[in-house]
């Protein structure tokens, strides 16, 4: 047996953009956990006939619907109001238990309940209260038809605790008494693999009738493939076998599976080759060294690192020569290479890696234009020579903010394969070096 599961979202706020919707997506990750796909997340605003009529009509599509939002006390918290019209024009009765528990939330707060939030107890014939240990507001639980209706508050802290304790055992018990997950996913992260050629390399599972099935998404310099398996091959080895091609397809730009970061990734080379790496940023302004950190346990493998912007700090704390930057310029082959040999050196670290660049909007030349971007990465492995660097030319799309991200997540990988012994791969945005752009 296969469950569906869809999310509706209820606020004028959230349809008006005055605030961004993220329930669904974190309800949609754990019922994914759980071998249940979130077909569907839509958003109502507050009225009554519209959320009324959603959840009539999911009723007949989807096993379980989650709705969030609307359960205030205010007048335009209508969700309770159009859950009993979708269960056929239903009254709404006070639940004894839910009212006692709200009389208890404001009094040991000191207050006095005020008269509006009695509306916070009301439950429609036929449904159930759920409640709510992180707010006022407590949640419904109904059936329409073959479909379970849950409606939780809105703000975060409260909904969460609820899906986890009164929605995910439901999900369970559905899963168990089908015999089994209806579906199973996998994530697989590279980064530098244009999302065209990644595509083109695991096609056959991309058609839209494979099981399992692969899609694509790009997020910065970051292309995953998510693989769905669906029914009994989400029950067998298929999904791991599917992940297994993707990361041959895709060797060596994958760093990982679902949660795993490129940091992460990197950490774990480094730790099991016992090396650290430093860094020398320009451009970026310490997004690497955050980046890297963000990583628990980095201070076994990062050593440290330098952002120096002008170019006296970079003569003074790296060591470049200061007439590198009269014959080629801040932003150069032999400036970035200077960087990175002077911060591994400095920090007594094999690997440093250097950027140097243009992330705009206002810089750029027409042989240097905005996104230009050098990245050194400096080797100092007793099996290569002392000063052994190995620097790429980079031309950066998008605004400043991405370019700087994207500047990040390269000179990470780039790392990552230098630590793989594979320097030469090439990688997205490279440009074929070319002596008239260091001039």
């Amino acid at each position: 047996m296969s469950f569906r599961a869809a999310v509706l979202s209820i606020g004028d706020e959230l349809t008006l953009g005055q605030i961004s919707e993220r329930n669904a997506g974190w309800i949609a990750q754990e019922f994914l956990r759980r071998g249940i796909l979130v077909m569907e997340h839509r958003t109502v605003s507050d009225d009554r006939v519209a959320i009324s009529s959603a959840i009539s009509q999911l009723a007949t599509e989807v096993a379980i619907i989650v709705i969030t939002g609307g359960l205030g006390p205010t007048d335009d918290d209508l969700t309770r109001e159009a859950l009993a019209d979708a269960l056929g024009g239903v009254a709404l009765v006070e639940d004894a238990d839910a009212r006692e528990s709200l009389r208890k939330r404001f009094e040991a707060r000191g207050r006095q309940m005020p008269s509006m939030n009695a509306k916070q107890a009301l439950c429609p014939v036929g449904a159930k209260c759920i409640a709510n240990s992180n707010g006022t507001a407590p949640g419904l639980s109904a059936r329409i038809g073959q479909a379970i209706v849950f409606c939780l508050p809105g703000p975060p802290n409260e909904m969460q605790p609820m899906v986890r304790d009164a929605i995910l055992p439901v999900v369970d018990s559905m899963v168990a008494l089908a015999g089994g997950v209806s579906a199973s996913v996998c994530a697989i992260h590279s980064c530098g693999l244009p999302e065209s050629v990644a595509a083109e390399r695991i096609r056959p599972m991309m058609d839209r009738s494979a099981n399992p099935l692969a899609g694509t998404t790009a997020s910065g310099a970051i292309v995953t493939a998510r693989i769905r398996a669906f029914g009994s091959t989400a029950r067998d080895a298929s999904l791991e076998r599917a992940a297994q091609e993707v990361e041959k397809a895709w060797a060596p730009y994958v760093f990982g599976r679902d949660e795993t970061t490129l940091a992460q990734a990197l950490g774990e080379i480094l730790l099991r080759t016992k090396d650290q790496v430093a860094v020398a940023e320009s451009c970026t302004g310490g997004g690497i060294g955050s980046f890297l950190t963000s990583a628990a346990g980095s201070s076994s493998w990062f050593g440290g690192g330098w952002i120096t912007y002008s170019n006296e700090m970079k003569s003074r704390l790296l060591g470049v020569p200061p007439e590198l930057f009269e014959l080629h310029g801040a932003v150069s082959e032999s400036v970035a290479c200077a960087m990175a040999i002077g911060a591994a050196q400095r920090a007594n670290v094999r690997f440093a890696v250097s950027v140097t660049g243009i992330a705009g909007p206002s810089g750029g030349t027409e042989s240097k234009p905005v996104g230009t971007v050098w990245i050194a990465v400096a080797d100092r492995s007793e099996k290569k020579p002392s000063q052994s660097v190995n620097a790429r030319c980079f031309l950066f799309t998008g605004d400043r903010a991405t370019i700087r991200d994207r500047t990040v997540r390269v000179a990470v990988q780039l790392v990552r394969l230098a630590a793989l012994g594979k320097s030469d791969v090439p990688v997205l945005w490279e440009v074929p070096k070319n002596p008239e752009r260091t001039k």
